[in-house]
């Protein structure tokens, strides 16, 4: 019985550590992603940043990266409420 506890907390374990690391390299990423196009936005590489003030561009992006992420995670939501019994919650 103890045997199969102490396989269950380093199965835990790996699965928080794998987690973590998935976790710290996709904020890496997402910081890196962050600067270089910002960089590119105020130095007005990009077809947006040239055709209208680099601000403006700026602004436009954030905009579209928070819409983005309420639609994803509406989505989300939707997809963690599918296996819950919604006959518990009516009225």
């Amino acid at each position: 019985d103890c045997s199969a506890v102490d396989e269950q907390q380093r199965s835990m374990t790996t699965s928080s550590t794998c987690t973590l690391i998935k976790n710290v390299y996709s904020t890496i990423l997402l910081i890196f992603s962050i600067v270089i196009i910002t960089g590119l936005i105020f130095t007005e590489q990009t077809k947006l940043s040239k055709d209208v003030h680099p601000a403006l561009a700026f602004f436009v992006l954030w905009g579209l990266v928070l819409w983005l992420g309420m639609v994803e995670g509406g989505q989300a939501s939707l997809v963690g409420l599918a296996p819950i019994d919604f006959e518990l919650y009516k009225e």
